[in-house]
């Protein structure tokens, strides 16, 4: 293993120990020295994992057991990263997937630019059967390029939410994206001498970077599965209880700290007003915490959550949610964009699947070739994607 490994994959965990330990096995399967891999353990009970991972001698790997009293999942990140040895840094769930052969793409972006500050990519969802509700379509690009991305683009679609679902799309930051070790040096004494300060941990980054970085790189194919498992808080989406659930643990780790800084800003969407609104807030707390200014967002902020109004698919539920919804339109900036939120019920309806190739985008059955996990899922992606060899590089 080389004295600095060209990537460190960090994976802070928390109380999902059977898909860490599935995470661990696939992450480590791969062979290659030049990877290390940091794995957190932040449970309740810690000897689960702690047994698990005494009998891995894997000199890869660097292990952070739980703590007496488990961290909050701001303190856990903080931990991972800062643990990391890597030139380049990415983080993804216990319930996700990243190719650790990712470094032959670096080394190859490196050698055309050794000024990367970022490497984003393609992600590929999947479900694990326990998450399983109904037939999933997953697309994933067959461009097999590599590009440039204006900053400004880029910004646009993180602070501008131009384009955006119900979430921004912006594939830059930590989670699910690779970051120079001179990127996270920047961010850190730039930031409050933290990688991460708000609970939003994957966006609160991503804020931050992009406010301080110019040079992003683009791999235009999957690198990564970002995973659904059974309890995944992004499983919890259109679930009344389990967002409810959410938002008190939410409130339990970090109390009503940030949730007040923005509220008394006049910016009255938080948790509760689900993921669009929870995501705004982080951009807004870190906009007025840090003098960051991007005009022009709040129209497209309006309708990604209208967008995701579509996602509660129980009548009752979602006529509470409209009302919640509805009630923070109405008290922002004296209900200024109300008219631009329009919400559409979509309920329970079958909707098949869309399955073949769209332009540059194959959409398969999640359950192709009976994929259980990321991992496997992701090695039958491979097997339909060009080779490396065959990328093309636009810069």
């Amino acid at each position: 293993m080389p004295d600095v490994p060209k990537l460190s994959i960090c994976v802070p965990s928390r109380n999902r120990q059977d898909c860490f330990r599935q995470t661990i096995l696939d992450l480590t399967a791969n062979p290659r020295t030049d990877v290390e891999f940091v794995f957190a353990d932040n449970s309740n009970d810690p000897d689960v994992m702690d047994g698990f991972m005494r009998a891995m001698s894997d000199p890869r790997v660097c292990y952070l057991p739980s703590q007496p009293s488990p961290l909050s999942m701001v303190d856990n990140w903080e931990r991972t990263v800062s643990a990391a040895t890597g030139a380049w840094v990415c983080v993804i769930g216990d319930d996700d997937y990243v190719d650790p052969d990712l470094v032959d793409y670096i080394l190859d972006i490196e050698a055309r630019d050794a000024a990367v500050d970022a490497i984003g990519w393609n992600r590929a969802p999947f479900q694990w059967r326990s998450a399983r509700t109904d037939t999933k379509s997953v697309p994933f690009s067959l461009a097999n390029r590599i590009m440039r991305h204006p900053l400004g683009q880029i910004t646009g679609r993180l602070f501008g939410w131009h384009g955006a679902s119900y979430m921004p799309q912006c594939p830059y930051g930590i989670y699910h994206g690779a970051v120079a070790r001179h990127s996270l040096d920047r961010v850190k004494s730039r930031f409050s001498g933290r990688y991460f300060e708000h609970p939003t941990v994957d966006y609160d980054f991503s804020h931050k970077m992009l406010a301080c970085v110019e040079n992003l790189v683009y791999i235009n194919r999957p690198m990564s599965i970002p995973g659904v498992a059974k309890s995944s808080n992004s499983a919890a989406v259109g679930d009344a209880g389990r967002m409810r659930q959410a938002v008190d643990a939410h409130r339990q780790e970090y109390g009503t700290e940030f949730e007040e800084a923005v509220l008394g800003a006049g910016f009255p969407f938080t948790a509760e007003t689900g993921v669009a609104g929870n995501i705004m807030a982080a951009q807004f707390w870190f906009k007025q915490k840090y003098g960051y200014e991007h005009a022009g967002w709040e129209g497209n902020f309006a309708r990604a959550v209208s967008t995701e109004c579509q996602l509660w698919l129980e009548p009752e539920e979602y006529a509470r949610h409209i009302a919640r919804i509805r009630a923070a339109f109405e008290a922002w900036e004296g209900g200024k964009y109300l008219h631009l939120f329009e919400p559409k019920f979509v309920g329970t309806a079958t909707r098949d699947p869309y399955w073949g190739l769209l332009e540059n985008t194959l959409h398969i059955n999640q359950e192709v070739a009976g994929a259980e996990t990321p991992a496997q899922f992701y090695r039958v992606l491979q097997d339909i994607l060009p080779e490396r060899a065959l990328i093309e590089f636009t810069f």
